[in-house]
């Protein structure tokens, strides 16, 4: 039996499927040739499967790139359930089982690997490779390793260098969203010499997109009619904030619809059962910021709805495409405000600090570092923002400790977290008051807390949220919605708990002598602001959205979609019921 015949079984033994998709084979047919292979095809296309197959036939174990930790598991998970030996290796493992595996590995235990790119900063763990015989070596999310794309994340250079150590095996790429510039910049960053390029398209012809104008109140409005207009189907709502996420799964859980929140703040178990009760259906909504979505193979949304104007075409269409992915008809609706590029322009300043930011941190860290003659020190974001000579947004501290970190100059060993401090500044009895009757889920959560813990709450009360959830049964972000309400209407006090960083000076040397590229940090920031322009063009474009789409991801020759609201001639101002009525 020939590998093709060998696919196209193991195709339908595993996976259920008697066909490919466009693209898969041709991907498939050049990595069996020895070629490296670039995949650009479109959230839902079948991307994983191509180096899930291929990784079956070739001799050796292939290493699959992937950059979410939190979702690893879940994709092997899914691999072991179909009966293909998998496994992960990244910084949830202790050392002894890290090594267990990677014994494993060499064993011939396994056909497929999932590993964090920044593994690849451990000399230890890469020289482990190479007594590993790799079959192929994959990248997942490819476009992360082109600053001029939308999520770039360093860890990714350093795969260059990682082709080369596991003996330069046959690599895939592949992404869902990738331009012109960006496909010729991951070939590049990748140095591979005559790559097979297979771009399937960024056509979804299945959804239908739209863009409605509306202030705050009218986004809530809206988002209410939907969801309660196609009861029983899943959906999801992306929103710029964790504070919007919690507002609006609380008003949609008032309306008796189940919805979830799920942001990044929240602790793994939190963000596992919020996935799980999706997935099964348990929930119908998510309210989620844009750290929700990938690795989430759900095949029945049926709407997904930006609260915000996402900052760039391609995380838009990322998440939008996460609909329909089962081929069914579904919508992607945006809401927008004027107010909406202000908030993008607020994250593209914390994620671009100043070149003077930069130096001003530094030289403060460097000086407390001599100071206390080369200790540690442990500081927050917030007091080490008040030593600055202007006002900065916490994330930008944030970027540039990371930028210092990523360039040698400090290290960040240890995150510090304390407990909160809780104290009734009423009547325990009286704090009921302080929720609406329609928010159930405060409701329960006030009875159950003055119920358990009404003498800590009288006295004061240094406390774990963490612990108290556990012990009330609540989930944690749910108390932590109710105690800040509490807080707003004056009736309790909360300190929250400190959460610090450790911080270590590597090399003290005066600041104007730090050698960081900042004309490259400087056009990182251009090109931000250049892609949120291209976004709010598309809120305005009078023409097909879904062309406009294509066009940008030079999708050429695209026609109309003939379904979104401007083929409908409905306009971006057209009221959601009128525009729901089409679907």
């Amino acid at each position: 039996m020939d590998k093709k015949q060998e696919l196209t079984q193991l195709l339908q033994i595993h996976f259920g499927y008697s066909s490919f998709r466009p693209g898969q084979e041709e991907a498939i047919d050049s990595i069996l040739a020895g070629k490296d292979t670039l995949v650009v095809m479109p959230t839902g296309g079948g991307k994983s499967l191509i180096f899930q197959l291929t990784a079956l036939v070739l001799e050796g174990v292939a290493i699959v790139i992937s950059p979410l930790i939190s979702l690893m598991k879940d994709q092997v998970d899914s691999l072991l359930a179909v009966g293909i030996p998998a496994t992960f290796i990244n910084s949830s493992l202790s050392p002894q089982d890290t090594e267990a595996r990677l014994n494993q590995i060499k064993a011939g235990e396994y056909k497929i690997v999932y590993i964090a790119p920044e593994r690849f900063y451990n000399q230890v763990f890469v020289d482990s490779l190479k007594a590993i015989k790799v079959s192929l070596f994959a990248i997942d999310e490819a476009h992360c390793i082109s600053q001029w794309g939308h999520d770039f994340r360093p860890s990714y250079l350093k795969l260059r260098q990682a082709i080369n150590l596991v003996g330069q095996p046959p690599v895939v790429a592949l992404t869902a969203t990738a331009t012109p510039e960006v496909r010729r910049d991951i070939v590049k960053q990748l140095a591979l010499p005559d790559p097979t390029m297979i771009v399937t398209g960024f056509a979804r012809p299945n959804l239908q997109l739209g863009v409605v104008s509306a202030n705050d109140h009218g986004k809530i409005d809206m988002i209410v009619d939907v969801v309660r207009s196609v009861p029983g189907q899943s959906g999801i709502v992306y929103v710029g904030t964790r504070n919007k996420a919690d507002e609006l799964v609380e008003i949609l859980t008032s309306y008796d619809v189940k919805a979830v929140v799920y942001h990044a703040g929240m602790d793994a178990e939190s963000r596992e059962w919020v996935q799980n009760n999706f997935m099964s259906g348990a929930a119908q909504v998510v309210v989620a910021t844009n750290a929700f979505g990938l690795g989430i193979n759900k095949k029945d949304i049926r709407f997904v709805i930006h609260h915000d104007m996402p900052g760039t075409i391609e995380a838009y269409y990322q998440e939008a495409g996460r609909a329909g992915r089962d081929g069914l008809d579904s919508f992607c609706l945006l809401l927008y405000s004027p107010k909406d590029r202000y908030l993008r322009e607020f994250f593209i300043k914390g994620d671009n600090p100043g070149s003077h930011i930069i130096l001003e941190i530094y030289d403060f860290l460097r000086r407390r570092h001599n100071e206390e003659e080369g200790k540690s020190i442990l500081i927050t974001y917030s007091d080490l923002a008040k030593k600055l000579s202007e006002p900065i947004p916490e994330m930008a501290i944030g970027t540039s400790l990371k930028i210092l970190e990523r360039e040698g100059y400090i290290s960040r060993p240890n995150e510090k977290t304390t407990n909160a401090w809780l104290q009734a500044l009423v009547d325990v009895d009286k704090l009921l008051a302080g929720v609406g009757k329609r928010a159930k889920t405060q409701v329960e959560v006030v009875e159950k807390l003055t119920a358990k813990f009404a003498a800590e709450l009288r006295t004061g009360w240094e406390v774990s949220l963490e612990d108290a959830a556990l012990m009330m049964n609540v989930k944690r972000e749910a108390l932590l919605r109710t105690i800040k309400k509490l807080e707003e209407q004056g009736l309790l006090e909360y300190r929250p708990p400190f959460r610090g960083t450790e911080i270590k000076v590597l090399k003290s040397i005066h600041p104007a002598d730090l050698e960081i590229d900042f004309s490259a940090l400087k056009e990182k920031e251009r090109r931000a602001y250049e892609k949120l322009d291209e976004m709010e063009s598309y809120v305005y474009h009078s023409q097909c959205r879904q062309q406009y789409i294509l066009d940008y991801f030079g999708d050429e020759g695209a026609a109309k979609c003939g379904k979104c609201d401007v083929c409908l001639k409905k306009g971006p101002t057209v009221e959601t019921k009128s525009y729901l009525g089409e679907y």
